[in-house]
């Protein structure tokens, strides 16, 4: 899916990543479980300096219970067109689902946001385990 859809609700339940857990090498970006109203969304933002990280790779695991959310990730100047009402392009982002596992490279420099939409009618419970793995640019 290559938009965001704005959405008055989010709620959603994240499972713990499995046996490629990143968690002893990576930052973790998110790393609980909250619950979600019907027609709220949460967000977590995060930077990449590639100046500093190469390599970026952007690990995770979600799941909801007692619904299914939306899921995606989108650069800062993206997330306020969003926030503003407007569709934005995504880097990633889910169908409405009940959880996903995804690893993908980031190359550029910027703020990115995650964000959950629950369209659905009832609360939702979300564990997420998303990680940032990266190397640091050897000093000269």
């Amino acid at each position: 899916m290559n938009k965001i859809i704005p959405v008055l609700c989010l709620i959603f339940a994240i499972a713990a990543c499995g046996d490629d857990n990143p968690a002893d090498s990576g930052q973790p970006v998110v790393n609980e479980t909250f619950n979600l109203p019907s027609g709220s969304s949460e967000d977590f933002s995060f930077t990449i300096d590639t100046d500093v990280q190469q390599n970026v790779i952007l690990q995770g695991e979600f799941s909801v219970e007692n619904g299914s959310i939306q899921m995606a990730i989108v650069t800062e100047s993206e997330y306020q067109i969003w926030r503003e009402g407007g569709t934005p392009t995504v880097i990633y982002s889910t169908d409405i689902v009940s959880g996903d596992t995804f690893s993908f490279s980031i190359d550029d420099s910027d703020t990115y946001y995650i964000v959950f939409l629950n369209t659905g009618p009832n609360t939702v419970t979300v564990k997420a385990e998303i990680f940032l793995l990266s190397t640091a640019e050897p000093e000269i």
